[in-house]
């Protein structure tokens, strides 16, 4: 079935500008944004429930689910969910699970969720499983300027949708499950840097440290400077004054460039949010990255001088370095929690194994895409992408072998997605260490980690 008529005779009365696209075959909407390489949340999702009084028809996003009870809380009205038949009924020349948002061309009530009004263009479904039709803010306000709005008729999805479906009949055997690659590579529009990261990041590119500014910087944000007065404050630095700002921090305990790298890293990440379902929760997420974090500025302090890095850019790379776990469950909802059924149900197998067979990238690749766009330092970046290799040889390998070291050695604890606590004699050989020396400063950071921990569940929060 074409694009439906009645839509592009509604678009056309309505001197609306819109561009129609046509994508391979899709099974539901979640399914065409996926193959359109948009964001889910950027596509308009028509739900029509109905009662002895009539039907109504509900717009939300895709990556959102019909909060049914709320609506009819809202409208106190005992609302079901109508069947294809009916549904058939009323859009005659449509497919009903393929519905576009017009309740207007259909004469039906529509309601839509407030916060699509936000969105600087959104895509509809068209009727059928090809085509979807992409209009702007402008166009959108236009189209739909006599409709209602309602807040909460949408809640987040416990699951993704058809998840099992994906997972019984992948569409090729022998290649991955999902291919995020093609995905990112259609992706229109990247997250930008957080606004406070931005700040900090300037602040890099001078040549002399401002150590004002930069205090003034992170004291803007409440929380980020509560992070940074903590961390100067634990027993594993043995300051024994009190460190009451950041300025403190700055000039009596960790150093411009430590409290810099600190605070660049969180600003980074903490925007960022792990829906539930997944592999990784945010509270395991945040423990690891903290201690990893931690463990890797002690290590860059016990390396020989030669090839010492500095101990904020150590910090920085443990602590970014699983961020495209983030990244994946923040932009790709669906592809996150299916990688954690996969895992699940492969709990023997290397987490990079089971991404690549997934979705064809680990999150080494997912999380270098965005932070080399982002233009994070170098060296951070080589520590996300090969912090699982451990015959990596190239440019920076110092940071990515801490990184892999730490990973391991915090497994030991059950922290983290290492594959083993076995240190390889590569890695050791190459940055000069022994494994009683990061035994002996895994112990004293775990001895004093009451202001880490602290610190992981305020981040997580």
């Amino acid at each position: 079935m074409p694009v439906a008529n009645t839509v592009i005779r509604h678009l056309d009365d309505q001197k609306v500008p819109y561009r129609v696209l046509e994508v391979t075959p899709f099974t539901n909407v979640a399914d065409a944004a996926a193959r359109a390489g948009i964001p889910p949340g950027q596509v308009l999702q028509t739900c029509i429930v109905g009662d002895s009084s009539g039907q109504l028809m509900i717009v939300i996003p895709a990556d959102r689910e019909l909060n049914l009870r709320g609506v009819q809380q809202l409208l106190r009205r005992p609302f079901k969910y109508l069947d294809d038949q009916s549904i058939s009924q009323l859009c005659t020349d449509c497919v009903p699970r393929f519905l576009p948002p017009l309740g207007a061309a259909y004469g039906i009530r529509c309601i839509l969720e407030t916060q699509l009004a936000i969105l600087d263009q959104c895509y509809m479904l068209a009727g059928d499983r090809r085509h979807l039709i992409q209009i702007d803010k402008k166009g959108f306000r236009l189209l739909f300027r006599k409709y209602e709005f309602a807040k909460r008729l949408s809640v987040e999805p416990d699951v993704a949708p058809f998840i099992e479906e994906r997972l019984l009949n992948p569409p090729d055997p022998n290649s991955p499950l999902l291919d995020l690659k093609a995905k990112i590579d259609h992706t229109k529009k990247l997250p930008a840097m957080p606004a406070m990261a931005q700040k900090i990041f300037q602040l890099r590119a001078k040549p002399t440290p401002a150590i004002k500014e930069l205090s003034d910087a992170v004291e803007l944000d409440p929380s980020l400077a509560a992070q940074v007065m903590r961390y100067a404050s634990s027993p594993f630095f043995g300051y024994r004054g009190k460190v009451d700002s950041v300025n403190t921090a700055i000039t009596r305990v960790l150093g411009y460039d430590m409290v810099m790298s600190l605070a660049l890293g969180i600003a980074t990440a903490r925007p960022f949010r792990l829906p539930k379902g997944g592999a990784t929760t945010v509270d395991g997420f945040w423990r690891h990255a903290v201690y990893s974090a931690a463990l890797c500025q002690a290590i860059s302090n016990i390396l020989p001088a030669v090839i010492r890095p500095p101990s904020g850019l150590a910090y920085l790379a443990g602590l970014l370095h699983n961020f495209g776990h983030l990244l994946l469950g923040h932009l790709f909802k669906d592809e996150y929690l299916i990688l954690g059924k996969m895992m699940a149900q492969n709990p023997d197998t290397p987490i990079q194994e089971v991404e690549l067979s997934t979705l064809g990238a680990h999150h080494g690749d997912i999380g270098s895409w965005l932070m080399k766009t982002w233009r994070i330092p170098e060296e951070v970046i080589v520590a996300i992408e090969q912090h699982h290799n451990e015959d990596y040889q190239g440019p920076h390998s110092v940071y990515s072998g801490m990184v892999l070291l730490a990973d391991r050695m915090l497994k030991r604890h059950d922290m983290g997605d290492a594959e083993t606590t076995e240190l390889p004699t590569t890695v050791l050989s190459y940055l000069d260490i022994t494994e009683y020396q990061l035994t002996a400063a895994l112990q004293t950071l775990m001895d004093h980690d009451e202001g880490l921990r602290v610190m992981a569940y305020q981040l997580a929060v």
